[in-house]
């Protein structure tokens, strides 16, 4: 073990070779303690906040994680100096604890428990008695006794669970030992706590009989029954029931050691200590039901992800290749490297797989290369990239692989596909259907847990209940998906005629499917079964939800599907959830499909309904992006972004037909729309391409129309640095003179802005013509967005001509009018520049307040771009207060991030940029700032944020 170990099985504490550290206060404790729920895991720092404020952060959160994490590292490695820290580091996008899982009390308790398992059902019982009174031996009272965050409670609730089952089986141990009379006593205190713990009345009632105490060992069952009977309505289980008739006859078989009752299958594996591998915009998905059987595939898996660095499940449709993957991930032992779960199903372009990518990832895309960009965001990054449903995309997904693995040696690739990705050195493993027919198989189990949930009878079926299951299963072909099917079934149908349809279905089918492969054969079968029990009108939105990809909402299958049903579309979709067709995920409130039952309902519309509901498709992407867009400038800005993110399939889908089928206008409008999105989310390159197409196919639309999706690719261009496209598109939107809604107005302003960013040379005054034409535009458009960011033009016109007090009268009157908007975007690039007025005018100090209060508006709200050009920024104003080492410092941290995301800022602010670094660059000596930039590239986003703020600070006490 290293020198510091850490226990959590009671109050936390940290002990440092032997010796126990002084307390913490309590929000440090549970920064530590969020931090230990994955020893030696990456926890982003979005979810490490969630945890430790349960939800309600502090206004400054980024500065106050900081600063605990800080004083977390001086705590834990006093000795360290220069920032080297070892124990706990920073690692995109979030923080680490560099611990063996051994080194977790909680980890090592888990363990234990599983030896001890693994020891009994190799019969060696006394190993096993030892390792779980080791285990036991760990705790000192609840865990996380002495953390009050919400996560905190859940852990230890899961942990006490486990701690029960450890005592149940120490229980179990000793009977089998032959010491019944020492545990009488404990199981008994265990047995008050935990009533409805058969198992634990099970040992009870045994230790009695061997002792000599029949009638308490019958007094005792007879308890429980009461318990179950009165409190759930259900009989005592198999198990129990015969050891009750054993004592009742006083079966030989009870006296000497060992357990009454048959010896139970082989347990399940304890969950290990440490959640689902963390991804930087969310974790893996944690199914609703349990994982039933595959233990061979999740051996042959968990084994192949320690050689092959690509990974391919191959399999049929419904054959549970995403649960299989998905489970691979998380049974991972301790220690791996994070899992991130990419979904390719909603993806029906193949150029955009790399997209996907990255948007899972956080990485901005603001140039061409896509699949480069992730590169280097992945580089010396450990990760396990899970890419689901490749096969409709299969070589767009192969050659992202192929790109991908050779420049990034510490990734990994778990694909699920209907073929295989045909790489060098993939490992390729089946993924057919379950074992079936037999008793006991996995595909009798599977039916039997899904069935249990809709028919409780099922929870203790009779023989002749379990011979209609296993031939119903045999018949499906041990098929997953269509178990489940099956098993949803008995919420309307009682077993017996569930089990008597499915002949007549594969009957009726297998002669309109024989030029299918069989698999397709019977999957088919299975799902035109479930299909026949819908009515005409369940059918309809049963079909018309199929050309909806990715998640979806309620009012997206009520503007599709509606029509076909004349309204009442959403009961029929909740009718399609009950009978398993659609999903819901309750959290997000969204629906999808799951990607075979696409498939399979796309195949029944024909050309003109399937272009009629995607036509609807394309009127909704129009509404929802039209009455969405004046509110990506408005406080509204954070809801109305997410409800874009989550719609982007969607989105995408309808931008693709409506270019497909000749509605170039539609495509227009819906671009122009979302180029304020795309702008602040970073999708640079996507928007642009879209936005181009669209142009492209629409020379002769109405200026009006075009207006607006030029000058959203302008502003798309602005951050890509692409002078020419800017220059072309405002010029087309000024010469059109359509003046419509302040889009006239804003490209005039934005050609004076750019060219005053740039420093350009104006000799024919044509810049002032155009902010004034611009500002009397938007004073007759009484669009106060439009007002407000000319307002802030204007204050960078005045900055390059040198007027300090103009500059500074129209950024204050710019706050003033972003703030009662709560147009944020506006309101953190007034600061930006309002910031470099002030240093230019020699008061660094109040130029850094401003900075601070822009980047940590922009961090907080996901705004990288903005982040990382406030920074920039920071960089040349830190060093004109005399702080050029820290400057290096932010130079670092600026480079380093800008590689991660994709995007430069000094491709957007190239004249003040360079400026900025020169100036850092001539202050400090070569090996300082080289030094003091490596410093900076160890910190995220986050950490950099957190120095500005501490720089500002500083300025303003001094």
């Amino acid at each position: 073990m290293s020198a510091t170990s850490f226990r959590v099985l009671g109050p936390v504490e940290v002990r440092r070779d032997g010796s126990l550290l002084a307390p913490q206060s309590p929000k440090h404790r549970a920064v530590l303690a969020a931090l230990l729920l994955d020893p030696g895991r990456t926890v982003p720092v979005d979810l490490l906040v969630d945890r430790v404020w349960s939800g309600n952060p502090p206004a400054a959160v980024s500065a106050t994680l900081q600063s605990i994490v800080s004083r977390l590292r001086r705590e834990l490695e006093p000795e360290v100096t220069g920032g080297r820290w070892t124990l706990l580091v920073t690692r995109e996008p979030g923080y680490r604890l560099e611990v063996a899982p051994g080194d977790v009390d909680a980890v090592r308790f888990v363990q234990l428990l599983r030896s001890a398992r693994d020891l009994a059902a190799r019969d060696d019982v006394e190993g096993a008695r030892a390792a779980v009174t080791e285990g036991l031996a760990l705790w000192r009272g609840p865990a996380y006794a002495d953390v009050s965050a919400t996560f905190a409670a859940e852990e230890s609730e899961r942990l006490e669970q486990l701690r029960l089952a450890a005592r149940e089986l120490a229980a179990e141990l000793d009977l089998r030992l032959g010491r019944h009379a020492e545990i009488v006593d404990d199981v008994r205190e265990l047995l008050r706590a935990e009533p409805l713990r058969e198992g634990l009345r099970g040992s009870l009632m045994l230790a009695l009989y061997r002792c000599g105490r029949q009638a308490e060992a019958l007094e005792v069952y007879e308890e429980g029954r009461r318990l179950l009977a009165d409190g759930l309505g259900v009989d005592p289980g198999r198990p129990l029931q015969a050891l009750y008739a054993q004592i009742l006859r006083q079966d030989p078989a009870l006296a000497g050691s060992g357990p009454a009752r048959p010896a139970p299958a082989a347990p399940e594996a304890v969950p290990a200590p440490e959640r689902p591998a963390v991804r930087p915009s969310a974790p893996l998905p944690v199914p609703l039901t349990a994982f039933v059987g595959r233990e061979r595939e999740l051996a042959q898996v968990g084994a192949a992800l320690t050689g092959p660095r690509l990974v391919t499940l191959v399999g049929p449709g419904g054959s549970g290749k995403t649960r299989l993957a998905l489970e691979a991930a998380r049974r991972r032992p301790a220690g791996e490297p994070p899992a991130v779960l990419v979904e390719l199903a909603g993806v029906t372009d193949p150029g955009l797989v790399a997209a996907q990518v990255a948007g899972v990832l956080g990485v901005t895309l603001a140039g061409g290369d896509p699949v480069g960009a992730v590169a280097t965001a992945l580089q010396d990054r450990p990760l396990l990239l899970v890419l689901d449903n490749c096969e409709h995309v299969v070589e767009a997904a192969a050659a992202v692989c192929a790109e991908l693995l050779p420049r990034c040696p510490d990734l990994r690739v778990l694909a699920t596909s209907r073929e295989p990705l045909g790489l060098p050195g993939e490992a390729v493993l089946p993924c057919g259907p379950m074992p079936a027919g037999a008793p006991g198989s996995d595909a009798e189990r599977l039916f039997l847990d899904r069935a249990r949930l809709v028919a409780p009878h099922l929870a203790d079926p009779s023989a002749e209940d379990l011979r209609q299951v296993r031939e119903l299963v045999a018949a499906l072909d041990g098929l997953p998906l269509a178990v489940e099917l099956a098993a949803a079934c008995l919420t309307t149908l009682p077993l017996a005629e569930v089990a008597g349809r499915v002949d007549d279905r594969f009957a009726l089918l297998s002669g309109g499917w024989r030029t299918a492969v069989p698999h397709q054969r019977t999957l088919a079968a299975t799902v035109q079964w479930s299909v026949d029990l819908l009515t005409p009108a369940e059918l309809a939105v049963f079909r018309a939800v199929a050309v909806l990809p990715g998640t979806f909402g309620a009012d997206l299958v009520e503007a599709v599907a509606g029509p076909e049903v004349e309204g009442g579309a959403l009961e029929l979709l909740r009718v399609l959830v009950s009978k398993s067709l659609v999903e819901l995920d309750h959290g997000a409130g969204r629906y999808r499909m799951l990607e075979t039952l696409r498939q399979y309902a796309e195949q029944g519309l024909d050309e003109e309904r399937g272009r009629r509901l995607r036509d609807r498709l394309v009127g909704f992407a129009i509404a929802l992006t039209e009455r969405l867009e004046p509110t990506l400038r408005r406080a509204e800005w954070t809801a109305s972004a997410r409800r874009l993110d989550a719609e982007q399939p969607a989105l995408r889908a309808a931008l693709g037909h409506a270019l497909a089928t000749g509605q170039g206008e539609a495509a227009l409008r819906i671009g122009s729309a979302l180029s304020w999105w795309w702008y602040r989310r970073g999708h640079v390159a996507e928007g642009r391409r879209w936005l181009a197409d669209a142009l492209a196919a629409t020379p002769g639309a109405p200026a009006s129309v075009r207006s607006g999706a030029l000058l959203g690719d302008a502003l798309l261009a602005y951050l890509s640095g692409d002078v020419a496209s800017i220059w072309a598109r405002t010029n087309e939107v000024v010469d059109a003179d359509d003046g419509s809604d302040g889009v006239l107005a804003l490209a005039l302003v934005l050609r004076g802005f750019v060219r005053a960013l740039l420093g350009q040379a104006d000799p024919d005054g044509q810049t002032p013509k155009d902010i004034a034409r611009g500002l009397e535009l938007a004073q007759a458009s009484g669009i106060e967005w439009v007002q407000a960011e000319i307002a802030m033009t204007l204050g960078q016109f005045s900055r390059v001509a040198g007027d300090v007090p103009g500059a500074l009268e129209h950024l204050d009157r710019a706050e003033q009018l972003a703030l009662g908007l709560g147009h944020s975007w506006a309101h953190s690039s007034v600061l930006w520049i309002r910031a470099k007025v002030l240093a230019d005018a020699g008061r660094a100090g109040e130029a850094l307040a401003d900075l601070w209060r822009m980047v940590d508006l922009t961090h907080r709200e996901g705004d990288a771009t903005g982040t990382l050009a406030g920074l920039l920024a920071a960089v040349g104003v830190a060093t004109a207060a005399g702080e050029p080492r820290t400057a290096g410092v932010l130079l670092g941290a600026v480079q380093a991030n800008a590689r991660l995301v994709g995007y430069d800022p000094l491709r957007m602010d190239p004249m003040d940029g360079q400026r900025y670094v020169a100036a850092t660059q001539a202050a400090l000596p070569a090996d300082d700032l080289v030094a003091a930039q490596a410093e900076g590239a160890g910190l995220d986003v986050g950490a950099a944020v957190a120095l500005v703020g501490r720089l500002a600070e500083s300025a303003r006490a001094g």
